[in-house]
This record gives structure tokens, sequence and C-alpha cells, in this order.
């Protein structure tokens, strides 16, 4: 019943999640096209994907733990891994590019606070941001094909 839960809430945040990362990178190309400044609405585009990020790794470990005691057993035993592929996807590469995507926006974030000039603002917005929206995208699509 946690699991469902928590799975659900996942999705909802999850999309969420991917509206304010396109959000982010509209607002970044239009800033960079227009060379307007870096105003407050962009920085609060960039801290709800932040935290939504930081929202999702909590909840995708506690449905990973959860799901992982309630069908394999105590923590404490390894599933083997090399031999099924959709396990070993979301105990090992899922989790490793939602880590990395929310390192690159985390970064992003530092790089916005430090620079003064707006261009450098969007750039690093757009390629932060960006980068890290296409490997949520990415993950995404591995975990449709692994079905």
């Amino acid at each position: 019943m946690i699991y469902s839960f928590a799975f659900r809430i996942h999705i909802f945040i999850s999309t969420i999640t991917l509206l304010a990362g396109i959000g982010t990178i509209v607002m970044s190309i239009h800033g960079l096209v227009r060379k307007r400044d870096y105003t407050r609405s962009d920085l609060v585009a960039s801290l709800i994907f932040n935290v939504a990020l930081y929202f999702q790794l909590f909840l995708g470990f506690l449905i990973y733990y959860l799901l992982r005691t309630a069908l394999e057993g105590p923590m404490w035993e390894v599933p083997d891994t090399q031999n099924d592929a959709s396990l070993r996807f979301w105990a090992i590469e899922h989790i490793a590019l939602m880590i990395f995507a929310l390192f690159l926006t985390q970064l992003g974030r530092v790089f916005i606070k430090r620079s003064k000039v707006p261009f450098r603002k969007f750039r690093a917005s757009l390629f932060y941001f960006g980068t890290s929206l296409l490997l949520i995208l990415f993950s995404v699509g591995m975990a449709l094909l692994s079905r």
C-alpha cells in the first residue's frame, strides 16, 4: 500500500519535474535570444526543477527499497542484477542517471548564482539544465524500452 502511494506520487512529481525542466529551458532560450536580464522568475523556475529532482531522488530510493524488500527479502541479500536486464536498469542505471542529472542541476544553480552577467546565467542554465533534462528523458525512454 505504501509502495503504491509512493509510486503514484513519484509519477506525479515526475510530470512536475519535466514541466519545470522544459519551462527552465524555454526561459533560458528566450533570455539568450532576447538578451534580457535574469529575473526572479528564471531563478524560481530553476529552483522548482532542482527541488523536484531532490524530491524525486528521495521517493525513488523509498520506492526501490520498499519494492526490493517486499519482493526479494532483506536488503543485505544482493539480487543477481547481471542476468536480469530490467532489474539491472532500475537498480543501477536509472539511479545513476538520475543522481547525475541532479548533480548537473545543482552545479548549474551554483554557476548561475556566481555569475554576474545575464548572458552567462542563461547559457549555464541552458547547458546544465538542458543536459540534465536530456538525461532524464533518456532514462525514461530506456525504462519504456526495458518493459
